[in-house]
């Protein structure tokens, strides 16, 4: 996750060190306190809003964007591409009145002008059971504010829920999960290099695995206790109960070459993020943890900066590893190490993606992992993996791009979908829907709207309504809202039937003081039985007893039967021994 003040994102926390606004050209240092940066105003530049006409396709049992940001006085223009469907206004599959255009056939356009703010849900009348729905956000028509792109407020939701303390005494847990065949324990990473296991039963917590000798040292930059770097993330082999393997995502020194490095000739890296595998001897014994002496590296990356080092693991369905990377770390994806379009748009660097590999086979150019043959970018033609499979632009590792920062993401098990929270710059957070090959639109868009990284200036999200295809988010938020989402999981527990398919997530602060909020979409199921998935509103969770989270949201957990945990501290620094890990009930 990364923070933002006016010219750079840094995550998953914010303390100690610099605030830089480069547009005022100062720079404010300070020592312990943490600082919200207001006055570093945006570039000057004509923002007037003007009307606009947005085109929607429709097709292939989907519209195109499904969700639309808009002002009054847009018009949407909807042009039917192939099939027999219809756009009709309203949620549930029941029309509300307010537009329909009927059932038409391949060639046929309909438009509608939106004079009124709010939100203008819609469906397809004979495709509306698989999923088939769009969503319509209606702002004010006023002066388009960079720094307030989504005017909409997140409202509060219909759903109860109260927090009960499970563990405590941890630094900064900041994710949480359950390995195949063990019910009754929630495995959580501590950002300090401990990987605990927590009995859901007692709250008793051990030490499974102590990664903190590998990591970089000393956490904290500019001498104050912020960074972003250490153990981001463990994943469990689906096959753990017979094999005991596990791996770890882990920030750590230059150790040697890189398998992947976008750094110019003549520069160093920050440092390297690593990705390795552990065996437990006996995994069907809890009193059995992870051998030390067991680690392999599976593959090395180069990090241009400190931030932004994604840190996502997670195994499929199809029993592949995948991996979430951050786009290499500064600000607007640009600097040493990224390159003239930025490292979310270039599919010849494995930066700004999600990477899809099998860890237990060796045919890869380092001999660690495999390549799955169906993965996007894959050319059987050449040698796979590494440098050699990124050679014609397309790294064979890549499963989807564009991608600023998703630090978290997750499969909706049972379907099998996978949701990410990409954190965004200086204006937008977004929940997207990840599907095989698919650009997301980091640099080139931040949520739905286009960004200007500005060069040497402060990168901002504008007006402009073309800025090139790619997908667009189900849910999106913007900075008055919180500063650096926390991706969580589709709820599929039994505790919760009113979150049932809902996805839940949050966002770390709201003003950086102990506020992090918790969050969830208001669709139920938004992948629909074709695969497209549908917009969401986000809604607020209301917590009994309290009127917030009073911590920091480091991270979310879901133990094997689908319930869920906040994972946060009181200072949002990888420091002390305010880490909590909290269950999600009725």
């Amino acid at each position: 996750m990364s923070y933002a003040d006016t010219s750079h994102r840094y995550s998953p926390v914010w303390f100690g060190g610099f605030v830089m606004c480069r547009k005022n050209n100062f720079f404010l240092k300070y020592l312990g306190i943490l600082v919200l940066l207001v006055s570093c105003p945006f570039a000057l530049f004509d923002s007037t809003a003007t009307a606009a006409t947005i085109n929607v396709d429709v097709q292939n049992f989907a519209f195109s964007p499904a969700t639309l940001d808009i002002q009054k006085g847009d018009v949407v223009h909807w042009i039917w591409r192939n099939g027999s469907h219809s756009v009709t206004s309203g949620s549930n599959c029941t029309a509300d009145g307010k537009f329909d255009s009927a059932v038409k056939s391949a060639g046929f356009e309909f438009s509608q002008r939106f004079d009124e703010a709010g939100d203008y849900p819609y469906f397809c009348t004979p495709h509306c059971s698989f999923g088939m729905t769009g969503l319509i956000h209606v702002a004010e028509a006023d002066n388009f504010d960079p720094g307030n792109p989504i005017t909409q407020p997140i409202k509060p939701g219909n759903v109860m829920v109260k927090l009960t303390p499970l563990a405590t005494g941890l630094t900064a847990p900041n994710w949480g999960t359950s390995a195949p065949g063990d019910t009754g324990r929630l495995f959580v990473t501590d950002q300090v290099g401990t990987l605990w296991a927590i009995d859901l039963a007692s709250g008793n917590k051990s030490v499974f695995a102590d990664l903190s000798s590998l990591l970089f040292a000393p956490l904290g930059i500019g001498g104050g206790s912020y960074d972003e770097r250490g153990l981001l993330g463990v994943a469990f082999h689906p096959s753990y109960r017979r094999n005991g393997l596990l791996y770890t995502y882990t920030s750590e020194a230059v150790d040697g070459a890189a398998d992947f490095s976008t750094q110019p000739a003549g520069t160093a890296a920050n440092h390297q993020s690593v990705i390795r595998e552990w065996r437990v001897p006996n995994p069907r014994d809890t009193a059995s943890v992870a051998d030390p002496g067991s680690s392999r590296v599976v593959l090395r990356i180069d990090e241009p900066q400190f931030n932004h080092n994604g840190g996502g693991l997670n195994f499929g369905k199809d029993g592949m590893l995948y991996i979430s990377t951050g786009d290499g770390g500064n600000a607007d994806d640009q600097g040493d190490g990224h390159g003239s379009r930025g490292n979310g748009q270039d599919r010849g660097n494995v930066l700004g993606k999600i990477l899809r590999i099998n860890p237990n086979v060796g045919t890869a150019a380092n001999g660690q992992y495999g390549i799955p043959g169906s993965n996007p970018f894959f050319n059987a033609k050449r040698p796979s993996g590494g440098p050699a499979g990124c050679a014609d632009g397309k790294c064979d590792e890549i499963y989807a791009y564009g991608l600023r920062n998703p630090f978290r993401f997750s499969f909706d098990l049972p379907r099998g979908d996978l949701y990410v929270g990409d954190v965004g710059q200086n204006a937008v957070e977004e929940v997207d829907v990840i599907k095989r090959g698919g650009n997301y639109g980091w640099r080139v868009k931040e949520g739905t709207f286009c960004f200007d990284p500005k060069g040497s200036g402060d990168g901002v999200v504008t007006a402009a309504t073309s800025c090139g295809k790619s997908i667009d988010p189900v849910a999106q938020y913007d900075h008055d809202e919180g500063h650096a989402i926390i991706g969580g999981f589709v709820y599929r527990g039994a505790a919760i039937p009113d979150l049932q398919g809902r996805y839940v997530f949050g966002d770390y602060a709201r003003t950086f003081n102990n506020d992090g909020r918790l969050f969830y979409l208001t669709r139920k199921n938004i992948v629909g039985k074709t695969g497209v998935a549908s917009g969401s509103s986000v809604v607020e969770m209301q917590l009994s007893g309290q009127t917030g989270l009073g911590l920091y949201l480091l991270g979310l957990g879901q133990d094997a039967q689908g319930e869920l945990y906040v994972l946060g501290n009181q200072s949002g620094t990888p420091q002390g021994e305010s880490g909590v890990v909290m269950k999600i009930e009725p």
